[in-house]
């Protein structure tokens, strides 16, 4: 079981910002020995789960890992019903709208619109956004239950010493308003110019699934309460109706 974790922990070190990767960077990101991850990136290979880069000695993600991804989006077709929905909400705001999953530590983003207006960071589905200081990760933070979330904030604490205290009081504050207002409002943690709201969407037994986030900078703090937080909120309670397998 050890290996299967540490085999899975190599595979989460390639996404968008890291489409390659060597031998030693991978050591140096996952913290495992270097003989170790030549064993496992060797085994990885041998079952399709990566692959050589082409003209160099780098490793990059193999179709086997993207038929996994495809096939979990796709059962529910979750991926396929938001999109247009995504597309319409970063139109109105310019902004960038974007579902995401609980990964470790961050939100994997695995669909994602993006409006006209500037970008912060140029993410794309594959990108991470830290759970500890983005919206999303507010969102899926405040729908755990109070214990769950206690344990999962004490092992983000120790990525933010010096300012974790004000972090957390942000974090909770925001897991109070969620069951009023049926989203959450991040300003100027993710960036001090980023105004972003969340929401989360559960699956059948009432757990966080899925998260929809929509931020980016410059929004008026009104028009992403009153009007961009309830459409977010709308959107993930439409995404949680279809995880049940009810009709939306």
């Amino acid at each position: 079981m050890t290996a299967l974790g540490r085999g899975l922990a190599v595979l989460r070190c390639f996404d968008a910002t890291h489409p390659q990767l060597g031998t030693t960077e991978i050591a140096q990101m996952t913290k495992l020995p270097q003989p170790t991850v030549w064993r496992l990136c060797y085994t990885l290979q041998q079952l399709g789960y990566l692959v050589p880069a082409p003209d160099s000695d780098k490793l990059r993600i193999g179709m086997a890992v993207l038929g996994l991804g495809q096939y979990a989006l796709g059962t529910a077709d979750i991926g396929e019903m938001v999109q247009p929905e995504l597309m319409q909400i970063s139109k109105r705001t310019g902004a960038a709208v974007s579902m995401g999953v609980a990964d470790q530590d961050d939100i994997l983003i695995v669909a994602r619109a993006q409006g006209e207006a500037a970008l912060l960071v140029n993410m794309r589905v594959g990108s991470r956004l830290p759970m500890a200081t983005s919206s999303a990760g507010w969102a899926y933070l405040a729908s755990l239950p109070p214990d769950v979330r206690d344990n999962q904030l004490q092992k983000l604490k120790y990525q933010y010493k010096g300012k974790w205290a004000t972090l957390r009081a942000a974090i909770e504050s925001a897991a109070a308003t969620l069951p009023a207002s049926g989203f959450v409002l991040n300003e100027g943690f993710f960036h001090p110019d980023v105004i972003a709201v969340a929401a989360p969407a559960f699956d059948k037994q009432g757990k966080p699934q899925f998260v929809v986030t929509c931020g980016g900078l410059n929004l008026k703090l009104k028009f992403m309460k009153a009007e961009i937080g309830p459409e977010i909120a709308r959107l993930s309670r439409k995404i949680t109706v279809a995880l049940a397998g009810r009709q939306a």
